[in-house]
């Protein structure tokens, strides 16, 4: 073998070792001496020196560093081997000694030796009382020391002592539970929820052991099915109506439960289309929420609601009805739902086409005592073949209705003895034989009563009752009988007045100054103000007026319990008046209140009886009909002519 090739074999085993996945980290070993070989002498030897050849550099010594290396890497991968099984052992030991302590034969403590049973039904009806056994059992070989257990109920649960009160949870200290025994637990609720519907019950124990700081826990969940509503709706309304044809939509309330129901909501959400005008009883909150403060066992209560849909031809309007517990957050929201229920109407285009407007207007409309009011409407076939024999009648009641008002238009007769106005074929040649899509327009008139001319306790409006009857032959050549109605009401808004006036020596304030005015004098003048009102409860009255740059507000009045207020800067005084009774200055005394102003006369004001307090306005608003409504009074003057204390001249400045 040759020298160079000799080398390169030494070489090429150093590399392998060197880049072995067993060679060390690169070792920095310093530098070495080189010896030079005795068979090969320097070739260029230095006088006087003894070298030897470089023979033995060029092979031993690297052989000894390969040798080296490997060395180093085979003692680092031994002791990382010695390291690994080390850790390797101790976990194993460590697993075993825990596995042998808290799940082996020692058994010093292990939730799995705890146990929750509870006995109770699986169903139960809704309202009605629940009640569960809870027996917490400790089969571990040691105490059970400071032991807890919450017991966390769902969401309208109510006590079974006063079912009015919602209960959220439990808690239970059972202190401790000695090795082998056991805690019992009796608890009783009323469960309230929608039929079938699941109820979960979470029982949680607490405990601690002795000589730990540690706490240990054990969960159990139990589950009731709510095998009926304690509350039932029954609701009963027509299948079919006709668009804007008037319906009743009525349901029934009644117990299911053995125990008293107290505090929830009954609620209907109404379709599209759907136009409330009233309900019985009254509703809670706006027009389709009742509440209910009891309902014993057995009992039944009722609600019927008035309105109508309107629809297309064959379409279907759904109202939803929810019962349950009202929030104690919001007395206007169900809680917990006992039920829901979906009923749908089957909107049908109706035989007979029949619009009815008032003013205008195809609701009911509000009016003033004593004013005309204008009526029309319109009757349509909407029948593909012909209509015979039609008739048309419009029939009035009410306290306010007006017999001797009543014009009828378009050839119809007033009959006095049923107040009904009469149209058919006799007056009205078209309704003899009405082509399908045809349509014929009717009017008439009247004007409601005077508040003053309304019998005692009598509604203060009138109701109108159009009905539209009439003939169509089948393809069996018989005769049926087809008709429509709608209902419209003319309501009187309440009659309120106002007064105001000037005055010297009456009522409980005392005045001074001179009378009559005289010029850089203030004198002093009371204001009366009246109100009063007919049929309908107004409420948020206000009176306001703004007086002139002369006078001044005293801030005197009568009575004191009245509440004023006034504006400097504007010098307008309000009187808040709130809200005002029926028949408050008809059957009973006017509300009046009085209140001082103080007059500062200048020369420029002399000869005349100057304006002390400005036009006076009234604003309110009917709670029947919701409108606002308002009455003014003029501006008064230093003139108390009213006052039996005056004279002729006593209103005039003077110099």
């Amino acid at each position: 073998m040759q020298y160079g090739d000799e080398k390169r074999e030494k070489l090429n085993r150093l590399e392998k070792k060197l880049y072995s996945r067993n060679a060390p980290d690169i070792i920095d070993t310093g530098r070495s001496d080189f010896k030079p070989s005795v068979d090969e002498p320097e070739e260029n030897p230095i006088i006087g020196e003894t070298k030897e050849g470089w023979q033995s550099a060029k092979t031993g010594r690297f052989d000894e560093l390969a040798a080296n290396v490997s060395k180093m890497a085979r003692n680092k991968h031994t002791f990382v081997k010695k390291v690994f099984i080390f850790s390797l052992l101790f976990f194993i030991l460590a697993s075993g000694i825990a596995a042998f302590v808290f799940l082996g034969g020692v058994n010093i403590v292990s939730s799995k030796n705890v146990d929750i049973k509870i006995v109770g039904p699986v169903s139960v009806g809704g309202g009605q009382e629940v009640s569960l056994d809870i027996n917490v059992i400790n089969n571990n070989n040691i105490d059970l020391d400071y032991a807890s257990m919450l017991v966390e109920y769902p969401k309208g649960t109510r006590s079974s002592v006063d079912i009015s009160k919602e209960i959220n949870n439990d808690r239970f200290a059972l202190g401790k539970i000695k090795s082998g025994e056991n805690f019992n637990q009796n608890i009783k609720v009323i469960f309230f929820g929608e039929k079938e519907s699941i109820k979960e019950i979470k029982i949680s124990l607490e405990y601690r052991v002795e000589n730990s700081s540690a706490l240990f826990y054990k969960e159990k969940t139990y589950e009731v099915s709510i095998s009926s509503a304690p509350v039932i709706i029954t609701p009963t309304y027509p299948k079919e109506v006709n668009s804007n044809q008037d319906i009743s939509f009525n349901m029934e309330v009644a117990s299911n439960s053995k125990d008293k129901i107290s505090n929830f909501l009954v609620r209907v959400e109404y379709p599209f289309g759907f136009v409330f005008k009233s309900a019985s009883p009254d509703a809670f909150y706006e027009d389709n929420v009742w509440k209910f403060s009891s309902l014993d066992p057995g009992e039944k209560k009722n609600i019927s609601i008035k309105g109508s849909i309107i629809g297309q031809d064959n379409e279907e309007k759904v109202f939803k009805i929810s019962v349950g517990t009202a929030s104690e957050n919001d007395e206007r929201i169900i809680a917990v739902p006992f039920s829901e229920l979906t009923e749908s109407i089957l909107v049908k285009k109706s035989f007979i086409g029949l619009d009815v407007y008032i003013e205008g207007s195809n609701k009911d409309f509000v009016s003033q005592g004593g004013s005309q009011v204008n009526a029309e409407f319109v009757v349509r076939n909407n029948l593909p073949s012909r209509l015979f024999n039609v008739s048309a009648e419009a029939s009035f009641k009410g306290g306010a209705f007006n017999q001797a008002s009543v014009v009828a238009g378009n050839g119809g007769f007033f009959q006095s003895f049923n107040n009904t106005i009469l149209w058919d074929k006799r007056s009205v040649s078209e309704f003899s034989d009405m082509d399908p899509g045809s349509q014929k327009e009717l009017s008439f008139r009247l004007s409601p009563l005077l508040y003053t001319n309304i019998a005692k306790g009598a509604k203060p409006e009138v109701e109108i009752t159009i009905t539209v009857r009439g003939e169509r032959i089948l393809e069996s050549g018989s005769v049926e009988q087809v008709s429509m109605m709608e209902t419209r009401k003319i309501v009187l808004a309440t009659d309120i007045t106002l007064s105001s006036r000037t005055v010297r020596a009456v009522g409980n304030i005392e005045n001074s100054g001179l009378i009559p005015p005289k010029v850089n004098v203030p004198t002093t003048y009371t204001v009366i103000w009246s109100v009063s009102n007919s049929f309908n409860q107004v409420s948020n009255v206000e009176v306001r007026a703004t007086l002139p740059p002369y006078v001044k507000w005293t801030n005197l009045k009568s009575p004191q319990s009245e509440i004023f207020s006034f504006n400097q800067i504007t010098n307008e005084v309000v009187w808040n008046v709130g809200s005002l009774l029926p028949n408050t200055g008809f059957n009973s005394s006017k509300k009046e209140v009085y209140f001082q102003l103080e007059f500062l006369p200048s020369s420029s004001q002399i000869g005349q009886a100057p304006i002390i307090l400005g036009e006076t306005s009234l604003s309110g608003v009917d709670k029947i009909t919701g409108l606002k409504i308002g009455a003014k009074a003029g501006a008064v003057t230093t003139n108390f002519s009213s006052d039996t204390s005056f004279k002729m001249g006593d209103d005039r400045v003077v110099p």
